[in-house]
């Protein structure tokens, strides 16, 4: 199995996928039936609705997993924590906390240790759609206001959260009348727990933006998509432009006194296999 250490993961789900990818890879005839029947399993359902996140894995299934992968010692403790991490995603106090723990078990600490409060700002999608807000001419620092004009749901409390947080990270700052204001702060986000922040901002807007498809009218937004064939060395050129082309649309178009509040997803990634790797 090239599936490679445990410690190369931030998310149970992408170690138990690439297994998943390197036994078709490796046997055309391998199906998520046969696994299932060598994790023991009743049934491929749970096995699948673990995978396409339909579910979390019980002690039972963990177990099995654990001893399906021959996992010991540190490897073992790891991937009970991955599975803990995700039941406690949406606590970023115990995230960051469980993955303190996870740095003294990792051969090469790569979790860093980061507060709870940064770990907040970056995987919440509502910090920084809260904060563009600001700008917006009729503002009101109001978090009933707030929740009634954001299409997707949270709370007032959250909302207070959220702002608080906001300031002390100086992300934003009050002005000479007390109202808020954008001001320029800066994140640590060079380290892996930081990057699980990361994924679980681009994974909620994501959802945000499938949403969108069928609750905001189609003058209102634009999603497009494009399929083509490229070379794989042209991958660095192509993520440079997309960069450039993000930040210069931002650039033109952002403003203080507007009347709404955006959020710009550019998608580019494989549909194919790593001919490589096939």
């Amino acid at each position: 199995m090239q599936t490679g250490s445990i410690f190369k993961y931030t998310d149970y789900r992408s170690y138990l996928h690439a297994y998943a990818h390197d036994s078709k890879r490796k046997n055309a005839r391998w199906s998520y039936g046969q696994w299932a029947m060598q994790l023991d399993l009743r049934g491929t359902a749970s096995l699948t609705m673990v995978l396409n996140g339909q579910r979390r894995p019980g002690p039972n299934m963990t177990q099995k997993f654990v001893g399906f992968f021959k996992l010991k010692g540190k490897e073992r403790e790891y991937f009970y924590d991955l599975v803990r991490l995700e039941k406690v995603k949406d606590d970023p106090r115990l995230s960051v906390l469980l993955m303190e723990q996870m740095s003294k078990v990792h051969p090469n600490q790569e979790f860093k240790v980061l507060d709870h409060k940064t770990f907040s700002a970056i995987s919440h999608w509502h910090y920084y759609a809260i904060r563009e807000m600001t700008r917006l001419a009729d503002f009101q620092e109001n978090p009933n206001w707030i929740v009634r004009h954001l299409h997707f749901k949270i709370t007032p409390r959250e909302v207070k959260v959220a702002i608080q947080t906001l300031l002390e990270l100086g992300l934003l700052k009050r002005d000479g009348e007390e109202k808020l204001k954008v001001s320029y702060g800066r994140l640590d986000t060079q380290n892996d727990v930081a990057s699980e922040g990361i994924k679980r901002f681009h994974e909620q807007m994501i959802s945000h933006g499938k949403e969108s498809v069928r609750l905001i009218p189609v003058e209102e937004r634009e999603i497009t998509a494009s399929t083509f064939t490229m070379r794989s060395a042209n991958i660095p050129k192509a993520k440079e432009m997309i960069r450039k082309f993000k930040q210069k649309f931002c650039r033109l178009l952002e403003e203080e006194g507007g009347d709404q509040t955006y959020q710009v997803n550019i998608q580019f990634f494989p549909l194919t296999k790593n001919r490589r790797e096939s």
